[in-house]
């Protein structure tokens, strides 16, 4: 069912997910394109104040997205604006409606390429390991 909403996301997303893979007889996580340019509107939800002592405002981000979308807290999204701008996100907690579907979002475009980088690095531990073990 596609939803009447739809008229207004004028967003397009990539999911990006984790999925384990064989290789070599060990498994291994590797980041996965699952789906392109889905429609998708993504909003700023509301501005709150995130705690005591000295005030802080931080925003709070919600992705619209219809019932069919395969989206999963935890997955990657890279949204392009209308405008042509890419905003990088962290998928949160998920609330279906009767034709619609909304998401927490988090906007921290530096935690992905942390987490890549850890990633890369386990990878290179084990591909020396495995390079060592095979020597033996």
């Amino acid at each position: 069912m596609i939803s009447p909403l739809s008229r207004l996301w004028k967003d397009r997303m990539d999911i990006y997910r984790y999925v384990e893979i064989e290789v070599n007889g060990f498994t291994r996580s590797k980041e996965k394109l699952l789906y392109q340019d889905v429609k998708c509107k993504y909003s700023k939800g509301s501005l709150n104040d995130a705690g005591e002592g000295v005030p802080e405002l931080k925003n709070n981000y919600i992705l619209f997205c219809g019932l069919d979308t395969d989206l999963q807290e935890g997955d990657k999204i890279i949204v392009t604006q209308r405008n042509g701008r890419n905003v990088t996100l962290k998928v949160g907690e998920g609330f279906p409606y009767s034709n619609h579907q909304e998401f927490y979002v988090t906007r921290n475009e530096t935690i992905w390429v942390l987490i890549e980088g850890v990633m890369k690095q386990r990878l290179n531990s084990l591909e020396k390991s495995l390079k060592l073990c095979l020597m033996i």
